[in-house]
Order: C-alpha cells, then sequence, then structure tokens
C-alpha cells in the first residue's frame, strides 16, 4: 500500500493581516501628526504683507510656532500663556548635542494689529537663549 502524500498547492499564500495592521497605525499616525501641525494655525490671526515673503511651509522638526493675537496675548500649541511662562519655555529650549541635529526653529505668527512691545520681549528672549532661527510668517504681498 502506498502512503498517503497531501498535496502542495503551488499558489503563494500571504498573511495580510499584519500588513493591514500596520497601515492602519501609519494612518492613524499620520492623523494625529497632522492634527499637531494643525493646531499652531487654528486661530484666526490677520498676518501682516511682506513683498519679499519665502514660503513658509518648510517644516522643521524641531519649530516652535508662537502666535500673537491682537490683544497681545501669546499662544504657544494652542495654548494660551503668559509672558513668563512663555520666556521660561523659550530659554529652557534644549541645544543640538551633535552637529547633525537641526537647531531649535522659532516662528513668530503675530497679527498684524500687533503692537512691536509684544514682540520685542520674544526676540531679546532668543538672543538669551542663543536661538538664531527666528522667522515670521507673513502673508505674501502684491509688492505694489
Amino acid at each position: 500500500m502506498k502512503p498517503a502524500v497531501a498535496r502542495r498547492s503551488r499558489s503563494l499564500k500571504f498573511a495580510i493581516t499584519p500588513m493591514i495592521d500596520i497601515v492602519f497605525l501609519l494612518i492613524i499616525f499620520f492623523l494625529v501628526a497632522t492634527h499637531f501641525v494643525k493646531s499652531e494655525t487654528l486661530e484666526t490671526v490677520n498676518l501682516p504683507e511682506a513683498s519679499q515673503a519665502e514660503d513658509p511651509e518648510t517644516i522643521s522638526p524641531r519649530r516652535m510656532t508662537i502666535t500673537i493675537l491682537s490683544d497681545g496675548s501669546y499662544l504657544l500649541a494652542g495654548r494660551k500663556l503668559p509672558w513668563s511662562e512663555l520666556e521660561a519655555i523659550l530659554l529652557q529650549v534644549e541645544k543640538p548635542r551633535t552637529a547633525d541635529d537641526p537647531e531649535q526653529e522659532v516662528r513668530i505668527r503675530g497679527d498684524a494689529a500687533v503692537e512691536y512691545r509684544f514682540i520685542k520681549p520674544i526676540l531679546e528672549t532668543c538672543a538669551k537663549a542663543n536661538l538664531r532661527k527666528v522667522s515670521f510668517t507673513v502673508v505674501p504681498g502684491t509688492g505694489e
């Protein structure tokens, strides 16, 4: 008598369950990441115009966006902060550990009606903390 031999299928079978899990995790990661990026621009601010504006959409992994509302209040990551707390945060920013690490970038998103007396302390504190990458978010003007 001949022993029973199981027939082998010539087709390959893939286990797609782990792949689906990974895809769902990636989707969730990108949804959460875009939520945090958008949360810093949620507050409507009438940005000033500049004739020579560069594209502000360059993403830095170490960017801090400070929003200054028309009443002079400060927002950081969607939270309203008093000046003393914001100053402490700026002074405690970690320096890059190696030459390959990117520098901390501070982006000021101020309303066009904000007086300079609300912007000056940010610039002075950045200078004290040795933060050299400071920029302003503006709307490209018509150049007239």
